[in-house]
């Protein structure tokens, strides 16, 4: 394990001002830190001790922490991994975890057509990691829901310990959802084998953190604006340590190279100037609640497929009240002012001046609504 323990790192950060000290914040990370000792006791260097503590079976496996957007929720969970020792844990967004394990239900069906394969999933899901952090957990699919309390039941008996973000109690998740009746072992389970928590303190340090910027929209793109870029991701993220994000679309993976708590720093040539398409943003839209876009250049009419892509990427981030934060050659009304669909792009400029008001940066992230396609393979 790390030196610093979850609960000293918190300390610090708030005795440094890097953080606001908060006392609902700070009791969820004891809660942490608690869990931190004992995935310390489960190590491989305390084997012996671990022969003589209680079964799986009666122990806490995890803490479920709910709570509105901007609390910190995402903030504390990066916290405590980052006092974990390499290798020994995995964090991923809840969605891209699903798609994971879909992905491996079909792999293993081509080896074994029949029977019941999550034993053999969760195996391969926990196998070399001791602690597995799952990030805004959202359930709206009836195979997801049909499946969970059987994967984690496997993940819990395989040793895992389990953290879980969600902006809804284990009682709300699927609420309304067909066949519920199949997901409630799965609420049970949560309420047996994890600390449930919320975290739902009057401040919402993400706007607070938006709010206090002069701007979310630069332009022209020079020194000021790549400062610009860097000091709002240091913000967004409290210093945390960058981490490449994968997203499978359609089989293949996009790779975001910078993420860190839930945002997002992207350049417009990674986003438009490649063969990307609405299924790639709309992941994007689904797994982060803040994107900053650097580098938007003017658009000549020769870069109307840029121009496009650019549309297309605004447009799904709006839907989804993305917070988005650019660097730009120009204003928004002189990004695309000729070309075939710049009477398009004319929605566009309308968007992104509306994504910098006070009344767009309070609108929470959408997820409930995002239309997911089939995840049977």
């Amino acid at each position: 394990m790390t030196s610093e323990t979850p609960l000293a790192r918190y300390d610090r950060l708030c005795e440094s001002g890097m953080l606001n000290a908060d006392a609902e914040q700070r009791a969820v990370v004891e809660a942490l830190d608690a869990l931190w000792h004992q995935a310390d006791d489960e190590s491989d260097q305390n084997w012996f001790a671990s022969l003589f503590r209680k079964s799986v079976d009666d122990e806490i496996r995890g803490v479920y922490l709910w709570g509105d957007v901007g609390r910190g929720k995402s903030m504390v969970m990066d916290l405590f991994f980052e006092c974990l020792p390499a290798g020994k844990k995995k964090r991923v967004h809840f969605h891209a975890f699903m798609r994971d394990i879909h992905s491996r239900i079909f792999a293993w069906r081509q080896l074994k057509p029949k029977g019941d394969l999550l034993e053999l999933v969760a195996r391969d899901v926990a196998s070399g990691i001791q602690v597995l952090c799952l990030d805004e957990m959202q359930v709206h699919d009836i195979t997801d829901a049909s499946i969970l309390s059987r994967l984690f039941t496997q993940l819990f008996e395989h040793g895992l310990l389990i953290v879980i973000t969600s902006n809804r109690p284990p009682r709300d998740l699927y609420q309304g959802g067909l066949q519920r009746e199949q997901f409630e072992p799965f609420i049970a389970l949560l309420r047996e084998k994890t600390r449930v928590l919320d975290l739902n303190g009057p401040t919402d340090y993400r706007l607070q953190q938006l709010r206090a910027m002069d701007q979310t929209y630069v332009y022209p793109l020079n020194e000021r604006s790549e400062e610009f870029c860097h000091n709002a991701y240091c913000a967004l993220t409290n210093d945390c340590a960058s981490s490449e994000q994968i997203i499978e679309v359609a089989g293949r993976n996009l790779v975001i190279e910078r993420t860190s708590n839930g945002v997002a720093w992207l350049t417009f040539s990674e986003m438009c100037e490649h063969a990307l398409g609405a299924a790639d943003y709309l992941e994007v839209a689904a797994v982060f609640h803040t994107v900053i876009l650097q580098g938007i250049p003017e658009l000549s009419p020769e870069k109307r497929n840029e121009a496009k892509r650019f549309v297309t990427l605004i447009d799904a981030l709006y839907e989804h009240k993305v917070k988005l934060l650019c660097t730009a050659a120009a204003a928004p009304e002189h990004l695309y002012p000729s070309g075939h669909g710049a009477f398009e792009f004319e929605r566009t400029v309308s968007r992104l001046i509306e994504m910098q008001s006070e009344r767009y940066l309070a609108m929470p992230h959408v997820k409930d609504d995002i239309v997911i396609a089939s995840k049977t393979p």
